[in-house]
């Protein structure tokens, strides 16, 4: 939930705002005035309360305007939403000048309330999240949890990264099976307690297994919100060196979040015509959700020698491969069986490494096989792939 605080002189207005509130299931108002309070006073309410939002009456201008500037001056990832009984364009233009983030337009309906929280939240804070990296299957079976694992596992041991794993399937998550491993607290629980987590809470979501810090899913029907997630990774980002998302093959409300907010999203397919359609596919829903393709990568995953080579996979996606990895059924089952992740001193375990290694920026001293189709390709096109390489991490 976002915390916000409410500015209304008309008590029917603030009536109307807070139901609005309510049914959103987005916001809780913590404080609700009826007069702009000075400068002084306003900015240790504000303090207080250190809220997401500030929801304001535009009723009378010039006392509003005094609030906004403060707000936009002394508190910039504030939200300002405004409403009121209308306005002109000359009045709308000034309004957003000012600083007032969104404006609810008369008459305000739930819908139009919910996407002027998103949108004035994600104005303020829309960058890309740089330590935040997503898997998406191109189809379920495609080998996206193994390698979303397994790379989270090459950056916690060999490169001693604080990782976190986020298992974002709510319905067929197999992590828990996979690992062995079994939690307090699931990711749906730390959703719903994501704008109040702390130490302690986020202790009890969290299982670490491999030096790798698992947040799992549990089966189960409640849909978190964008929100839930916004809040989620706001917490976590300057806690980890690395976040994986290990992404279900739908997009939903939620999970988009993770996407808009990720530096790269790879998607994960096998050589096999049909998954490759799909992976195509998903780039351009990738594109649809606002994610550019300077941000996603293909992984072709379990290919043999006998496949499709990296020219017909790229001509048929048209999108640059990121990586190919090899085949290796024996390993990627010994390693489930055994709760752990594939053996390292295999071609397929130096492939997840090597992967691992790009994402943190570190060198390479590992040449894949030519049957590996040179492991690193692009992500888009070579300048960028190379731009990714070389980025601060």
């Amino acid at each position: 939930m976002f915390r916000a605080v409410l500015f209304a002189y008309d008590s029917a207005a603030s009536r109307t705002i807070q139901q609005l509130a309510d049914d959103s299931g987005l916001v809780v108002i913590q404080k609700t005035l009826n007069a702009f309070p000075s400068n002084y006073e306003f900015t240790v309410l504000l303090n207080t309360h250190d809220p997401d939002l500030v929801l304001i009456e535009l009723s009378d201008w010039e006392a509003a305007s005094a609030a906004v500037q403060l707000i936009h001056s002394l508190f910039p990832k504030i939200a300002i939403i405004g409403f009121g009984a209308g306005w002109s364009d000359q009045m709308t233009w000034l309004y957003e000048q000012a600083g007032v983030s969104e404006l609810l337009v008369s008459p305000v309906t739930i819908d139009g309330f919910q996407t002027s929280v998103f949108r004035g939240i994600h104005k303020l804070r829309s960058g890309i999240q740089e330590n935040l990296v997503a898997f998406l299957p191109a189809k379920a079976g495609s080998g996206c949890t193994t390698v979303a694992l397994n790379t989270a596992g090459g950056l916690a041991g060999a490169l001693g990264h604080k990782v976190l794993l986020i298992e974002s399937d709510l319905h067929s998550g197999v992590l828990s099976m996979v690992l062995n491993v079994k939690s307090h607290r699931s990711l749906l629980d730390a959703l719903e307690n994501s704008s109040q987590l702390d130490y302690s809470l986020w202790s009890s979501c969290v299982v670490k297994k491999h030096g790798i810090d698992l947040l799992l899913s549990e089966r189960s029907k409640p849909f978190p919100s964008w929100g839930n997630y916004h809040h989620l990774l706001e917490y976590v980002r300057s806690r980890y060196n690395t976040i994986v998302v290990d992404l279900p093959e739908v997009v939903n409300d939620a999970t988009e979040e993770v996407l808009r907010r990720a530096r790269f999203v790879f998607v994960v397919c096998t050589p096999e015509v049909l998954s490759l359609k799909l992976a195509q596919r998903r780039c351009k829903e990738l594109e649809a959700h606002g994610v550019p393709g300077s941000r996603v990568g293909i992984i072709v995953n379990r290919w043999h020698n006998t496949d499709v080579n990296e020219s017909d996979v790229e001509g048929l996606l048209e999108h640059g491969v990121a990586a190919i990895f090899p085949n290796d059924y024996m390993s990627v089952q010994d390693s489930i069986l055994n709760g752990g992740l594939v053996d390292s001193r295999t071609e397929l375990g130096k492939t997840f490494l090597s992967l691992a290694r790009i994402l943190a920026g570190v060198p390479d001293p590992y040449s894949p096989p030519k049957s590996v189709l040179r492991f690193l390709k692009s992500l888009g096109s070579r300048k960028r792939a190379e731009a990714f390489a070389g980025a601060p991490h």
